[in-house]
């Protein structure tokens, strides 16, 4: 990959693992250069934490970024970082760069639900799904989110969020890395002007990622939802690219696929840029993702005097100030109901005796 390099070398190493909230970035923020980047205080979460956004570029083609919107996905806000060193670190030697901030306006905000950031949670301080809330607007974060945009009227809008492991690809084993989705703009599902430039800029990521994550690229249920963020800016002729980052094997902390996103994103903005979308209906190539992979199978388990299999998912907690990984008691299944399923370990338990899921806390160490 050609931005693989320039990942590496750009890459904000004060930023790492599944947790990242607002200390975590308030200095980053601080120490952009302020020569190249407009960086300001645009609102403030329901428990009073700064929402900032960040812009670069002077273009007529407006782009509107944003990261956790949902507190526990933290990738994105990751690869925004990473993003922000590489326009600055070559800016003087990269046309591309040049390019894209000549002809493109870009409005990040790195973090738009801090209190969900900091909790490791989905929600906000108020218990509220930002992206369930476009429609009623109860949250400060929402409401900020829909005056951003409707102000800004972005040509191109990307919504960032994480997926868990347990997505996979349709037709592969694959599990799904990267997902995208053009969302809807009404219970039909049409196809209208905004969702095939949205359609589009998908194509271009695909076509740029698919070497490089074979049978690892999903996408989306285009299922309508008036509640959703994406849908909703999608109905203001907004061209909406919903990118979801997923699970890379072996990399539970999300560090390889961060490098996908970061790649995805710049091949995006760069075609944006040069006015290179490709035609859009290489969409619908990308295979939809399915929900049916599991953290791990478990078998010759001996459970009510019979031997089975378990499959377990896993999920984190904070405790304390510190992420627990947790076996997910509610999406475990047994026996039969494996059928179909793919697994990202399988272990032989020999024959050992099982009366509880605690027994098992050997696999979350």
């Amino acid at each position: 990959m050609l931005l693989e390099k320039s990942y590496h070398k750009n890459k904000e190493k004060n930023l790492h693992g599944l947790r990242i909230h607002y200390q975590h970035i308030e200095g980053l923020l601080s120490k952009l250069p302020k020569h190249l980047f407009r960086e300001q205080i645009i609102g403030y979460s329901h428990e009073n934490v700064p929402i900032h956004s960040v812009i670069i570029g002077s273009g007529s083609i407006k782009i509107l970024l944003w990261s956790q919107m949902h507190g526990d996905e933290s990738t994105a806000t990751k690869s925004l970082f990473d993003v922000f060193n590489y326009l600055s670190n070559e800016l003087d030697f990269n046309s591309d760069i040049k390019n894209l901030l000549e002809h493109c306006t870009l409005l990040f905000i790195p973090m738009l639900n801090p209190d969900g950031a900091y909790a490791y949670t989905r929600e906000n301080g108020q218990g509220i799904d930002l992206n369930r809330d476009a429609k009623r607007l109860v949250s400060p974060e929402a409401k900020l989110l829909m005056c951003i945009a409707t102000e800004f009227k972005p040509n191109f809008a990307f919504n960032l969020h994480d997926q868990t492991s347990f997505y996979s690809v349709t037709g592969t084993n694959g599990v799904a890395t990267l997902s995208f989705l053009s969302p809807a703009s009404d219970e039909s599902r049409e196809i209208t002007a905004s969702r095939r430039e949205a359609m589009s800029v998908i194509s271009t990521m695909f076509t740029a990622l698919k070497p490089h994550l074979p049978n690892q690229i999903g996408r989306y249920n285009d299922t309508f939802n008036a509640d959703c963020f994406g849908d909703s800016f999608q109905m203001l002729d907004f061209p909406t690219i919903l990118i979801e980052s997923g699970y890379f094997p072996g990399d539970e902390l999300r560090e390889e696929t961060r490098k996908f996103h970061f790649v995805a994103l710049m091949t995006a903005l760069f075609a944006i840029a040069g006015r290179e979308l490709p035609n859009s209906d290489t969409y619908f190539d990308i295979p939809l993702n399915n929900k049916i992979y599991y953290d791990i199978r478990l078998d010759n388990i001996r459970y009510n005097n019979s031997l089975t299999s378990v499959a377990i998912r896993f999920l984190y907690k904070l405790k304390g100030d510190k992420l627990v990984k947790e076996i997910d008691t509610t999406e475990t299944i047994s026996g039969s109901t494996l059928g179909g399923k793919l697994f990202h370990k399988t272990i032989n338990a020999q024959d050992q005796v099982f009366t509880n899921l605690n027994y098992l806390g050997f696999l979350v160490k």
